[in-house]
């Protein structure tokens, strides 16, 4: 999918981590989402591919 990082370590919230752990077990979820990692990688990839037109391209190098 993408560059690996080696397994980097990102910490939730834990009243949000919750509620993707609810969503998740939503009957019409179960079989979409396996676990809490794939939901938020799937999650992740759908909001930024809907943000991608509006997010401003960074400045290269040297143009900082």
């Amino acid at each position: 999918m993408g560059k690996e990082t080696g397994g980097s370590v990102v910490k939730i919230d834990s009243a949000l981590l919750e509620k993707v752990e609810a969503f998740i077990n939503l009957e019409e979820n179960k079989f979409r989402y396996v676990n809490r990692k794939q939901f938020i990688d799937i999650a992740v990839a759908e909001y930024l591919r809907a943000q991608k037109g509006s997010i401003p391209k960074r400045a290269k190098r040297g143009d900082e």
